[in-house]
């Protein structure tokens, strides 16, 4: 299932390019140098994947922080491992790019795969890799973008946390940091990881599944615990990184005002999105589909961030959905992981889109896929009604992104 939604995304984006073709974007959104190097049908097959992000990442692979400002809101690593893999590619960052992306994704289904399988068994393993493949925003992990590196990490960072490698585990937890913001919430799961380990059982929240998985291995060491404080030190280096080269450790954060984003509590984008998302299905009922399939215009035309904050609220519903399935199937750590991870996005927000970007950020949060296929696996056609509507979605997110709407 990982392999064919790939290819079929990968014939999805040819058959745009030809039918629908690619908008002419701003200068800012493009880069000819460096993302546009390709002629004819190698360039309808690879460039529509590296669009709107992928732009800034090449960008920062090719030349650096300091040529681009506003660039440092896009985390080091996966930028670094795309400027080494270009040396091999002639200095080609798309396939630099593409090939990153899509190696790091075909290592994280194999890793999702076996650590669902040890916690609920193969058929639940099988159905969470299916659903995280196509998720509506799933086109992500074969973009340049650093989604797949960062699933990979995380899930890294889990499955030797749970056999008890804390220093592996918190490696894993560092580079997480060093590729996006938000993998300093792995700091959570591993601590109550290790703290079950350390007294000898698992810990229950309220309403979750009794019991738990065995702890692993002998019982870790007080000082193994120290080994957790990796984590936080990825946002450590790159805050001392910035300092060097800009003056501002926080530099990562205040370019997020160039993207219109502000420091706000979760609550808040939570009830702004709730609003916008009430007006969006107002203005569906006033106006219909039609304006949204291009058939008629109602006066002033589509406003685009109406459909926009519907969709993203929607994908947030499905979140909270996932997380409820987490919360009654899964370990502790998992739960409070996807809780976590699922609040982070929201602290930067805006005000037109108070829920900018979430359904991209979900689907790198692994428990969600996991609680959806413990609890979709026993119901056969209600697995395959979502898996049908949520491929049905991939797909046209997939020609949306290829042709640069």
């Amino acid at each position: 299932m990982a392999v064919g939604t790939r290819v079929l995304l990968a014939i999805v984006t040819v058959i745009t390019t030809y039918t629908i073709g690619v908008h002419v974007r701003a200068v800012w959104l493009r880069d000819p140098s460096n993302a546009e190097v390709f002629h004819g049908f190698l360039k309808r097959v690879l460039e529509p994947w590296a669009h709107w992000d992928g732009i800034w990442f090449i960008r920062v692979a090719a030349d650096g922080y300091g040529a681009h400002a506003q660039s440092q809101a896009f985390f080091p690593l996966y930028p670094i491992l795309v400027r080494g893999l270009a040396l091999v590619t002639g200095h080609n960052y798309v396939v630099a790019g593409l090939v990153v992306s899509l190696a790091c994704y075909a290592g994280a289904m194999v890793v999702l795969f076996k650590l669902a399988r040890a916690l609920l068994g193969p058929r639940v393993a099988l159905w969470s890799v299916v659903f995280i493949s196509v998720f509506p925003t799933a086109l992500f992990f074969q973009a340049v973008y650093s989604e797949s590196p960062f699933l990979l990490l995380t899930l890294l960072s889990f499955w030797w946390a749970a056999r008890g490698r804390w220093a592996l585990a918190g490696l894993a937890g560092l580079l997480a940091v060093l590729t996006r913001s938000s993998g300093v919430v792995l700091l959570l799961p591993l601590t109550v990881m290790w703290w079950e380990q350390r007294r000898g059982g698992a810990i229950r929240l309220p309403g979750g599944p009794v019991g738990g998985p065995a702890p692993t291995g002998r019982r870790p060491s007080g000082f193994s615990v120290a080994w957790l404080l990796l984590v936080p030190a990825g946002l450590v280096l790159y805050m001392a990184y910035l300092w060097w080269a800009f003056g501002d450790p926080l530099l990562f954060g205040t370019v997020q005002a160039y993207w219109g984003r502000e420091l706000t509590l979760p609550t808040t984008a939570i009830w702004r999105g709730t609003v916008t998302a009430v007006s969006g299905v107002r203005w569906l009922a006033a106006h219909g589909v039609g304006p949204i399939l291009g058939t008629r215009l109602p006066s002033g035309g589509l406003d685009s961030d109406v459909i926009a904050n519907l969709l993203e609220f929607s994908g947030f519903a499905a979140a909270v959905a996932m997380l409820v399935a987490c919360w009654r199937k899964l370990p502790a750590a998992y739960t409070l992981y996807a809780f976590a991870a699922l609040l982070f996005p929201l602290l930067y927000s805006t005000t037109a889109r108070p829920l900018y970007s979430l359904p991209r950020f979900i689907i790198v949060v692994f428990p969600l896929f996991i609680g959806a296929g413990a609890a979709l696996a026993p119901h056969r056609v209600w697995r395959w009604v979502v898996m049908g509507v949520m491929g049905l979605l991939l797909v046209a997110s997939t020609v949306l992104f290829a042709s640069f709407v």
